[in-house]
């Protein structure tokens, strides 16, 4: 009696009473499952320069050690040497940054940048200007009166597989008026995201430079003739500032 009632419920449990068909399982070859993955904004890593010319392999420094999602990481400084007072206009090219190279075996000339990393991960898009100051000193004449910054023919280093993110930069000629913000990069919403590099200068001219002194032609300082020079050295600041708002709107 107990082997005839084990065969019955073997049988039931074969069947699907549904119009009386009895159905039976089939085979699977193919099955489909899920992977998973939450990206939340970076708020711990410390952040890294990604420099954005591979020939020469340098390794540089942050400006400021920073962490956060939405940071500024290099910005350069601009030293144009020592020059002869002139009464007659003038303009000078920027000293090349030199940089540490991977190898240790020394500097090495290297093109000026500015870097921001935007790890936020809301596609918000963001802004980087700068401000500079008069160039001043201690001394009887101590402003380089009608002195002035410019940045000449930029680039964009957008360190993204997405090309279509990548931020702009300012227009191939850009006069820096003292004590004014003037944006330099600006990535609209829906940009931005990852690591850009505003770059001035031609890294291939300054690997193949002869110079004693080798320069970087893209930043100039122009100073006039007409102003009164001390000799003594003049300095100006230089103030780098990231928005999370870009100024234009897409």
């Amino acid at each position: 009696m107990k082997l005839v009632n084990l065969v019955t419920v073997a049988a039931l449990s074969a069947t699907i009473l549904a119009g009386g068909a009895t159905v039976f399982a089939k085979e699977e070859r193919k099955v489909q499952t899920q992977g998973e993955v939450k990206f939340i904004p970076n708020i711990d890593e410390v952040a890294v320069v990604i420099p954005p010319e591979t020939k020469p392999e340098v390794v540089i420094p942050p400006v400021v050690p920073s962490t956060g999602p939405l940071t500024i990481t290099y910005a350069p400084s601009m030293n144009f040497g020592e020059q002869s007072i002139s009464n007659q206009d003038q303009t000078y090219n920027m000293l090349a940054e030199m940089q540490e190279l991977t190898d240790g075996s020394g500097p090495t000339p290297y093109v000026s940048f500015a870097q921001v990393q935007d790890t936020r991960g809301n596609n918000e898009g963001w802004a980087l200007s700068v401000t500079v100051s008069e160039f001043t000193s201690g001394t009887q004449n101590g402003t380089l009166t009608g002195a002035q910054l410019s940045l000449l023919n930029p680039a964009i280093n957008y360190a993204g597989n997405t090309s279509s993110n990548a931020p702009t930069s300012h227009a191939s000629t850009l006069s820096l008026v003292p004590g004014a913000a003037t944006t330099i990069m600006e990535a609209v919403q829906g940009k931005g995201a990852g690591t850009s590099s505003v770059v001035w200068g031609d890294q291939v001219a300054l690997n193949n430079s002869t110079d004693a002194e080798v320069r970087n032609d893209a930043i100039q300082l122009f100073v006039p003739g007409t102003t009164a020079k001390d000799a003594t050295t003049y300095t100006a600041d230089l103030s780098w500032e990231l928005t999370a708002t870009p100024a234009n709107k897409p």
